[in-house]
């Protein structure tokens, strides 16, 4: 999925923000260009030249509830880390971003020279932790629902369809490891679907969907396994799965463990985790760079920093000439400055939202809509019907105040430092903002998703590199709830256009590279023209890794191998 650390893939994960610290502007940019960054740098070593056994914790910002990655709340990227560890994936993806079957689930796949029928054959060693096999049946229950072709399929909290409604049919080939997908419509983008594949009964029964992986993951087909879930010290730990079919896990635990972003610098210097996402902190990056034993990964990340403006029904921002003007309003050089100036990354917020920088085709698309123009933004706003007497007032419409929900995570820096930043901006053209600081762990299920807020900064991370795994971020609605209202599904601007919606459908389709690109750049134009998501600068690929630890760092967009991690001899 992709990039809300909900992440892409395409779960397009969400993800939180890292602290940063100083001003910065046009005379202190940094040298460096994206082009110098490397496309992966996770200290690779051959498994032999690996210890057997040793205990991994990996630091993350946020403790997920839900582990369903199908359902609107699991679309977040740090729940997707902790399940790679143990469910299976039909692909993975080389640093070029190619994919490939992982052979530990999925033998071979292959497409119809019409792209009308999908392949795949499944590894018959391929078991779920309760004994049951990984079979054909699995993944026709995961198109069904995912896909929304139940007839109940409201009772199913679906994220995301994109893909999965396009098939017709999964058909059990010669046996019963052999999955035959038949689509009505081809989709050209078929391997990043079953990127987390889930048992069939956990697919089938709305409950066991919507609350069967919540605050759990009861059943696995990975690497490591065995869950144990503290919220205490809001960790989850994995030890070695000993019927994995597999290479053998180099590592005997795998523990993921929560704290507060800007803790998490502290906590590694301390020698208390062995890697987390440093991502752009510029204090934890200060911290550390000097730190005996620490290693600094660098690779161009499959992500981008953006502001999201709510754009449903009886929000403010619902008008887009607002939120145009928001846009116009807010320097967004100045507050990549403020969050990069610190990290040694270039602080170009010329960003696009479906290509990175390391990608064939990719270029800015925001010319016209994302210049820096407060002038512009207050003629916006006049049109738009909001109007002040005098330039120290809050605009008014009808007798109600233009005043903003600014909603940001407790504990993450940036996140404030933009806030206020915007706030102060913002004010400047009349608009108000009320900042609302709330408790990380309800940040995006009590906030984001749901829309209760008209404001907000956060990260979307792909999980594979396909411009239309972010189609889920962007397009809808994806159905109706049980009172016939649109359900937006892990779209969480709240609105989207009939052009957009197109758009995607029409990029899934196309073979040709060339194509794709330009297609995928006239999508982002219109992204520009709605005031969807928008970029504020590419994300920084910076993780902070115990330099005793091999085949772990920043993967740009290859997909990882846990069972590869471990500590050097």
């Amino acid at each position: 999925m992709k990039r809300a650390a909900k992440v892409g893939a395409s779960l397009a994960a969400l993800v939180l923000a890292a602290s940063a610290c100083g001003g910065g502007g046009e005379d202190d940019q940094n040298e460096e260009t994206l082009a110098d960054i490397p496309a992966i740098d996770i200290n690779e070593k051959d498994r032999s030249e690996l210890k057997d056994g040793g205990q991994f914790v990996w630091g993350l910002n946020s403790y997920p509830s839900q582990y369903q990655a199908n359902h609107t709340q699991g679309n977040e990227m740090n729940a997707t880390r902790i399940l790679n560890a143990v469910m299976p994936r039909a692909h993975n993806y080389d640093e070029k971003g190619q994919p490939h079957p992982d052979e530990d689930y999925v033998l071979s796949s292959e497409a119809s020279d019409d792209g009308s029928t999908v392949t795949l054959e499944l590894n018959p060693d391929a078991v779920w932790s309760n004994g049951e096999p990984i079979t054909w049946k699995d993944y026709q229950a995961q198109a069904e629902t995912a896909g929304g072709h139940r007839d109940n399929a409201n009772k199913f909290d679906v994220g995301d369809t994109t893909g999965y409604e396009r098939i017709g049919d999964v058909e059990k080939g010669e046996d019963k490891f052999e999955a035959i997908l038949q689509f009505d419509t081809p989709f050209s983008e078929w391997p990043r679907l079953f990127d987390i594949l889930y048992p069939a009964e956990y697919m089938e029964d709305p409950k066991k969907f919507n609350e069967g992986y919540q605050e759990q993951i009861p059943v696995t087909a990975g690497p490591f396994g065995d869950a144990e879930f503290d919220k205490t010290s809001e960790s989850v730990t994995f030890t070695r799965n000993p019927d994995w079919w597999g290479d053998t896990a180099k590592l005997e635990t795998f523990v993921f463990r929560s704290y507060g972003q800007d803790a998490l610098g502290k906590v590694m210097a301390n020698g208390e985790l062995d890697a987390y996402d440093l991502s752009y902190d510029a204090a934890a990056y200060d911290q550390l760079k000097d730190v005996e034993g620490v290693r600094l990964a660098e690779a161009v990340e499959n992500s981008y920093r953006h502001l999201t403006l709510n754009g449903g029904e009886d929000r403010p921002t619902a008008d887009v000439k607002v939120r145009n003007a928001i846009v116009h309003a807010i320097d967004r050089d100045k507050m990549a400055a403020a969050t990069l100036d610190g990290i040694d990354w270039p602080t170009d917020p010329t960003a696009n939202r479906l290509i990175i920088s390391s990608q064939t085709g990719f270029q800015y698309n925001g010319e016209g809509y994302g210049e820096f123009d407060p002038e512009k933004a207050g003629e916006l706003l006049d049109e738009a019907g909001w109007t002040r007497d005098s330039e120290d007032e809050v605009r008014t419409k009808d007798g109600e105040k233009l005043q903003l929900k600014w909603v940001l995570p407790a504990d993450i820096q940036n996140s404030a430092d933009e806030a206020e930043i915007a706030k102060a901006q913002l004010e400047e053209i009349g608009v108000g903002v009320q900042v609302d600081t709330v408790p990380t762990n309800v940040y995006f299920t009590d906030y984001i998703v749901p829309g209760n807020y008209d404001a907000t900064t956060f990260s979307y991370i792909a999980t594979n590199p396909y411009a239309g795994d972010s189609a889920e971020n962007f397009v809808g609605p994806v159905g109706e709830d049980e009172n016939g209202d649109p359900k937006w599904g892990n779209n969480n601007n709240n609105h989207s256009t009939d052009e957009i919606n197109e758009g995607f459908d029409e990029l899934s389709k196309i073979q040709d590279d060339e194509e794709y690109a330009a297609k995928a750049n006239e999508i982002d134009r219109l992204l520009w023209e709605e005031g969807m998501a928008v970029p504020l600068f590419q994300r920084p690929g910076h993780k902070a890794v115990n330099n005793q630890i091999a085949n772990w760092g920043a993967y740009g967009l290859a997909s990882p191998d846990y069972e590869d991690i471990g500590y050097l001899k």
